[in-house]
């Protein structure tokens, strides 16, 4: 009987342990499991190349070192004349600007409207985010056909979803280190 009173306790010093630890991570805002960044594209202008002041840029917070390793699309985009659809592109990337660069409409060299949805897994293209945690998202243009600032198309709605692989916090992995000491220093003396 003793012995299984002992076998309960560990069981839950366990249970315990490990709630703890899932406890901080949402508390933090981290789910330690991957999960889909969903992204609203309505109405966002496309301007410029790359690195323009003028271009759309968000940044969202996905926990530092978090990995970007997917993409889902299903966006409606407009070209206006004198620009291409294949030319509209988004940049997915660190605070540094490494990362991925996403062309919906590649090989449409013609303006006008068009619908596009796929998924890609970014296999070798997998690339972590800095410690800052900053997943970085650009608007813009493969090739600047009208006159600066002017824009070259729109991205009429849709979204696009990333997958995202998150890293544990440090204080996640030190209340889980730390739980898991305790179990192991319970077990030792119950076997002194």
């Amino acid at each position: 009987m003793p012995r299984l009173n002992y076998v309960r306790r560990l069981m839950a010093l366990v249970i315990v342990t490990a709630a703890m630890g899932f406890g901080v991570a949402k508390a933090e805002g981290i789910s330690p499991v991957p999960y889909q960044l969903l992204i609203h594209t309505d109405g966002v202008p496309n301007f410029d190349e790359r690195g323009s002041a003028s271009n759309v840029v968000w940044d969202f917070y996905v926990g530092a070192g978090a990995s970007i390793t997917s993409l889902k699309w299903d966006v409606n985009v407009t070209s206006y004349v004198g620009s291409y659809l294949s030319e509209m592109q988004i940049t997915f990337s660190d605070s540094l600007g490494t990362g991925v660069t996403f062309t919906p409409g590649d090989g449409d060299d013609f303006d006008g409207t068009a619908d596009y949805a796929g998924f890609q897994n970014l296999g070798d293209l997998i690339f972590a985010v800095g410690a800052d945690g900053i997943l970085r998202v650009e608007f813009h243009d493969g090739f600047k056909d009208l006159a600066f600032d002017e824009p070259e198309g729109r991205w009429n709605f849709g979204t696009l979803s990333v997958g995202v692989s998150p890293v544990p916090e440090p204080p996640v992995l030190a209340m889980m280190l730390g739980g898991f000491l305790l179990v192991s220093a319970v077990v030792k003396r119950r076997r002194c």
